[in-house]
């Protein structure tokens, strides 16, 4: 071989080796080389998988299994890693000790989840500390979005009275009921909660003449039953969770209030989960929620499908709320083609998120991250083939969190 064909040889060589080794670098060649060298993407997933709040807990999780599934766990070509922790709700000092260990043992991205609102406070504290974002599925105390909120906190369900005060509203205004009791856990939400029926009712041309609080692990509601028989109210308004909500709906109907005061519930206690586990003592009762499986949507009704074909039981209403968390995290992430390490970036991306359509209909962050819906107010009701379910009978347009002092500018 002369020396103009081996030179012409080493240079073909030498390109070759030149294109192969650009395509294997980050930043040169395609992004799907460059996704693949990168660590996966990690998203703590917590919840109170033990305890009061199992039941709610498991179907959350189930929720965001099922959105990070459809997506292959993947965005941008990148792998996403998910990693489930206990809460063990209401121990508050638990859902601290298990954000730290995802946040600086497992080096997690993001954190979503968490039910009960007091373990919901102190984590949003701990991951401002930290500058991790927390996405919340639920923990509704008002505070959290509203005096101590902060850049790495969104909660994508509903602030504590932003569905509560216009519901009550909405019956002691359209459905004639004046007197009301109240019965909820005694907590922070809980309270909260009951003080915005109070609010909503007087708007309404109603009264709430007496709010009961009992413990979250209370084994006899028999004794607040009683007060409730003696106060003879028009309806009551009762907030119970999990198992709790269970056990408060079968005493209900086995003290014989069932008929007598009729019922008015937070969505936690008219999730398909408590309607399976006691379909009699729930039918009749008038709840609202920002999800149910009744909303007319195509997005819905393909998530309720596959939610059913998967886990051989329809949605709950946590079990639409890890869904859609799962899902704006995942548009968060692909916004920003996977590049987590940009926190910056990631956190805008988050607060930009929003579904004209999607399981909940319009959906959005407001300018303090906190969610923005419709919520659907229903009656449970038999259908045709027998079974309990939603039927909505009001909708309650673009709820937004309501803010006792008057809203700031930001």
């Amino acid at each position: 071989m002369n020396t103009t064909k081996v030179m012409r040889a080493l240079l073909l060589v030498s390109f070759a080796a030149v294109v192969a080794l650009s395509l294997a670098m980050p930043g040169i060649g395609g992004s799907p080389a460059e996704a693949q060298q990168k660590p996966p993407i990690k998203i703590g997933v917590l919840y109170g998988l033990t305890g009061v709040y199992a039941f709610p807990s498991k179907h959350g999780v189930q929720g965001a299994a099922l959105a990070f599934e459809e997506a292959n766990y993947q965005v941008a070509g990148r792998k996403i890693e998910t990693i489930v922790e206990d809460d063990q709700s209401p121990q508050v000092a638990v859902g601290v000790t298990k954000a730290r260990k995802l946040v600086e043992k497992d080096r997690v991205h993001a954190v979503m989840g968490i039910i009960w609102s007091p373990t919901g406070v102190a984590v949003s504290d701990y991951m401002k500390t930290v500058e991790v974002p927390l996405v919340l599925t639920e923990a509704a105390a008002r505070i959290i979005t509203q005096e101590k909120r902060h850049p790495y906190v969104f909660r994508t369900s509903f602030a504590s009275g932003q569905m509560t005060l216009p519901f009550s509203a909405y019956v002691c205004k359209n459905l004639g009921y004046k007197r009301i009791v109240t019965f909820a856990f005694d907590s922070v939400f809980g309270r909260e909660q009951a003080d915005y029926v109070a609010q909503g009712c007087e708007q309404g041309g109603g009264k709430v003449i007496k709010q009961l609080f009992a413990p979250v692990r209370t084994p006899d509601m028999a004794p607040y039953l009683a007060q409730i028989q003696a106060e003879n109210p028009d309806a009551v308004w009762a907030l119970w969770s999990g198992i709790a909500a269970i056990q408060f709906l079968r005493q209900y109907k086995e003290f014989g209030l069932k008929g007598k005061y009729p019922l008015l519930t937070f969505g936690s206690l008219s999730g398909e989960d408590v309607l399976a586990q006691v379909p009699d003592a729930a039918e009749g009762m008038i709840s609202y929620y920002f999800y149910t499986t009744a909303y007319d949507a195509p997005e819905n009704k393909a998530f309720v499908e596959a939610y059913t074909k998967k886990y051989n039981m329809p949605p709950a209403v946590y079990a639409g709320q890890g869904y859609l968390t799962a899902k704006v995290i995942l548009a968060a992430l692909e916004a920003i083609k996977g590049n987590v390490e940009d926190k910056a970036a990631f956190l805008a991306a988050l607060r930009n998120v929003s579904f004209e359509r999607g399981i909940r209909g319009p959906w959005r962050f407001d300018a303090f991250q906190n969610a923005v819906s419709d919520v659907y107010v229903f009656k449970v009701e038999r259908g045709a083939d027998g079974k309990v379910g939603h039927k909505i009978i009001h909708v309650l347009k673009n709820a937004e969190q309501y803010w006792p002092q008057g809203k700031p500018q930001r």
